[in-house]
């Protein structure tokens, strides 16, 4: 690629997952890491010298900024509005880190921002990325499993310390919901949801079942407590059934007469995700997730919770943007 032709791009915080952003944009072709924000000096300041780039404290500086083209936003989810807006303000692109914001109404000033202002917004659903994923949806539009009426989403693990203003619903569940969404190719017509908290002041467990307005259903089990990490996925159809490890990007795929493993092209998905962002925005190309994607999780997240604390059946009435 021409190295005139490429996004530069500005990470706004630095911790576990800005530093991730940080690695993966410094090495891309398509991308160049201009500078680094973070309100912690300290961290912004070992980015910035792990990486070799720019760095600050203050955002302004940072949005200001003529050679900066998009930002990634790697901030705690409460602040995702503020930073993601003043970004949009600023004429940035922006990739914001999941889940696009803390509430639907600030995910759709931050859509309805975007689309004044003629600037791209997407969400960081990394899962969309993961090459055994991408390989399941294939089957999936290509009618090899059948109609898919039934989804099992497991992820759990203990609790990921850096994670303090969510709780499991938004900070892990939220994966599934989306891919959920995705893989039937329709909208949510019914949550319930068991929540609770058994050893953090956020919910750290919730089990969850979604009904899809075509009719089909999708359970999902996520929790803080288990001991071992575990990450899958099985998807039913009438024809056959995909069994899918996100963690080692594998596959196993049974019907009546034989069950059989892809041979999966292993790569990093945020490293996928990164890429997706930049060419799209540098060609001109839709996203694979838009920022409505974004949306409608936090839509659903929210119904998971009230129906958790009320113990009934929620209805999701889907906003429109």
């Amino acid at each position: 690629m021409d190295p005139l032709n490429r996004l530069r791009v500005a990470v706004i915080g630095t911790g576990f997952w800005g530093k991730n952003h940080a690695r993966i944009l410094s090495q891309l072709k398509s991308t160049e890491l201009v500078c680094l924000c973070d309100v912690n000096r300290a961290s912004a300041e070992r980015a910035g010298s792990q990486f070799n780039i720019p760095f600050t404290t203050d955002i302004e500086e940072v949005l200001s900024r003529t050679d900066v083209n998009a930002a990634t936003v790697c901030t705690p989810t409460i602040t995702h509005r503020e930073v993601a807006t003043r970004a949009l303000q600023a004429g940035k692109h922006v990739l914001v880190e999941k889940p696009i914001t803390n509430t639907t109404a600030e995910a759709r000033e931050l859509l309805s921002l975007a689309k004044r202002n003629g600037l791209r917004l997407m969400p960081g659903h990394i899962e969309r990325f993961n090459p055994a994923v991408i390989h399941l949806k294939s089957l999936v539009d290509a009618g090899k499993i059948g109609t898919v009426f039934l989804l099992l989403a497991r992820r759990v693990g203990r609790w990921p310390e850096r994670i303090g203003d969510v709780g499991v619903v938004r900070d892990t569940a939220i994966h599934d919901i989306d891919l959920a969404r995705y893989i039937f190719r329709d909208e949510v017509n019914s949550v319930y949801a068991r929540t609770g908290s058994m050893k953090h002041t956020k919910e750290d467990y919730a089990e969850i079942m979604l009904q899809f307005k075509k009719g089909g259903t999708a359970f999902i089990d996520a929790n803080w407590l288990t001991p071992r990490k575990t990450r899958t996925l099985v998807v039913t159809g009438s024809e056959a059934t995909v069994q899918l490890d996100y963690i080692t990007q594998e596959l196993r795929v049974e019907n009546s007469e034989v069950v059989t493993k892809p041979n999966i092209d292993k790569k990093e998905p945020l490293a996928m995700e990164l890429e997706h962002f930049a060419e799209s925005i540098l060609q001109e190309r839709p996203f694979m997730v838009e920022g409505i994607d974004g949306l409608r999780a936090v839509e659903i997240c929210e119904a998971v919770l009230q129906s958790g604390a009320a113990n009934m059946t929620v209805n999701v009435s889907m906003t429109t943007t």
